[in-house]
């Protein structure tokens, strides 16, 4: 059978031979046109795997791994596999007893390329990526299962690509702070003073040439293996001055790589929301100089409108479609969250989330309701989940959050209507300062018996409040040609009658007339209950007072 064509066409033999070094990280730095045979040392192996790792650097690479007969002339090596390109590739291989193998690498132009043979595949850690705000990013991930206590980790993060070698992105780092300098330098030439007689011209344009020819000799990105050790720091240049800070800053540098010591969790800062990035995390150590892969994920920055709620802070809003809420609480602070809810001019279907899972549901809220929302029940390892989820891990102050999701929607009667909206969220039932009403109690009745030309009487249950006995009622009448739910709050032309009741002795039932009517006329009836805070709505009541006075 004849042999499949390969960039290396000449035969391996002809190649100096060099021993692969086992449980380790080795880099090559080979020229243009250079081939470079390496051989595995299989005499201490026999019948067992062995997982080869090959890492481009800087420059495309082509690869192949033969395999033959110990005794053999080199020229009957088959070829189990190769590859051309500069992505990472792993390869698995099982060595047996009388066979060599023979890794040929050959560069079509100058770079570096790491190799690092093992007995056990690379693992995977598990990364949690999680978007803090709109231009905050957090990542964790799980310690290294080699070797953890002396491992150190480097983060890289990129708008472009997934990272799987670490050593390419400090070669596009230097690439990149390259390409700058050379614009720079062309920009500073552009704005140079254009008025030269033609000696001075030529010097100009042979100044012009000979920096141009230096700048390609410096684009050619040739990393320095005594140089490139991380580990010893000797990274300097590539990093930033905040090496092991807690937070990094996007740049127009891509990518961006922060090495960040022993901590498993780091937060990159500035993003742009509309661009999705590539995040990978590497470990770096003794055998691991270069970095080997340990996990890798990408995310978008949020670009939600949800609203933060703070607490015991009433947030006002008119809606129309959904709106999303969002309120953070501790763990261990009591439990669960109160939330206080105040609709006018419709109703409203709201529900409350914690990752995704309904905690509670209410359906066509008006005018008011106040409700608890039990904690979720959360694993021991709580700080173990992020990702879009609730349950943050926050690396600036180490401390575990809940975010409760609160979503409202107008219901299926005021789909097409705006409805104001007050909404107070606390982790006390009375941090909430507004008085509460009594299964139904926010029911109010007219006294028809007592009902004239000019005012009605109503009835309502009193509203309770831990703090205080004494209670502000007002009510407010607005005319109106139909039943017409709108929101009497916001109406300038509405007059309430308000009146301090103070609950000593507890009364059952008050009574209220309310004065200054017309005769004839449709009326709207909203009363409402405050204390030292925000005020609770009772239910609109619809009434007409009498067409004639001449009874009266």
């Amino acid at each position: 059978m004849a042999m499949p064509s390969v960039l290396v066409s000449r035969p391996v033999s002809r190649f100096e031979r060099q021993w692969l070094p086992m449980d380790n990280q080795t880099l090559y730095k080979m020229e243009r046109g250079e081939i470079r045979s390496l051989e595995l040392n299989t005499s201490l192996m026999s019948d067992t795997h062995v997982y080869i790792t090959i890492s481009p650097c800087s420059t495309s690479f082509h690869w192949g791994l033969y395999q033959g007969r110990s005794g053999d002339n080199d020229g009957n090596l088959k070829l189990l596999e190769e590859y051309e390109g500069a992505e990472m590739k792993i390869l698995s291989v099982i060595i047996r007893r009388q066979e060599k193998y023979i890794l040929q690498l050959s560069a079509s132009n100058s770079g570096t390329i790491v190799v690092s043979v093992r007995g056990e595949v690379t693992r995977r850690v598990r990364m949690r990526l999680r978007v803090r705000s709109r231009r905050r990013l957090s990542a964790n991930w799980d310690p290294s299962p080699i070797d953890p206590q002396s491992t150190t980790y480097c983060v890289v993060a990129s708008q472009r690509k997934n990272y799987t070698s670490l050593c390419a992105a400090r070669s596009d780092v230097k690439a990149s702070r390259l390409e700058n300098k050379s614009v720079r330098f062309n920009s500073e030439e552009d704005r140079s003073e254009p008025e030269t007689n033609d000696s001075n011209l030529h010097d100009r344009l042979a100044s012009n040439m000979t920096t141009q020819a230096s700048l390609e000799v410096d684009n050619k990105v040739h990393l320095d293996i005594d140089g490139f050790d991380i580990y010893e720091g000797n990274f300097k240049n590539v990093y930033r001055k905040k090496k092991f800070g807690r937070s990094t800053k996007v740049s127009t540098e891509d990518p961006l790589i922060a090495c960040v010591g022993d901590r498993t969790h780091h937060v990159i800062e500035n993003l742009d929301p509309s661009t999705t990035y590539f995040v990978s995390v590497f470990a770096v150590s003794r055998d691991r100089r270069a970095g080997s892969l340990l996990a890798t994920g990408k995310v978008r920055p949020r670009t939600s409108t949800a609203k933060r709620l703070r607490e015991n802070v009433p947030l006002r809003n008119e809606i129309k479609g959904k709106s999303v809420y969002y309120f953070k609480a501790a763990v261990g602070t009591g439990g669960g969250i109160w939330v206080a809810i105040s609709t006018c001019g419709g109703a409203l279907d709201v529900e409350v989330l914690v990752k995704g899972k309904r905690l509670y549901m209410a359906k066509s809220i008006e005018p008011h309701s106040k409700f608890y929302v039990p904690a979720p029940l959360l694993a021991s390892s709580v700080q173990e989940t992020s990702d879009e989820g609730s349950v943050q891990f926050d690396s600036s102050s180490e401390e575990t959050k809940i975010r409760y999701v609160i979503r409202a929607l107008p219901s299926k009667w005021n789909r097409d209507e705006s409805v104001h909206l007050e909404l107070i969220v606390s982790t006390t039932r009375w941090g909430i300062s507004i008085p509460e009403l009594l299964d139904d109690g926010g029911i109010v009745r007219e006294l028809r018996p007592r009902r004239s030309c000019k005012s009605v009487d109503v009835a309502f249950l009193p509203a309770t409040h831990n703090a205080t006995d004494v209670m502000r009622y007002c009510i407010v009448a607005r005319e109106s040609p139909s039943k017409d739910n709108g929101c009497l709050s916001t109406k300038k032309s509405s007059k309430a009658q308000c009146v301090n009741h103070m609950q000593r002795p507890p009364t059952r039932v008050i009574i209220k007339k309310v004065t200054g009517l017309k005769s004839g006329r449709k009326y709207v009836i909203q009363v409402t209950a405050s204390s030292k805070g925000s005020s609770v709505p009772y239910n609109v009541l619809y009434v007409d007072t009498n067409a004639s006075c001449k009874d009266e």
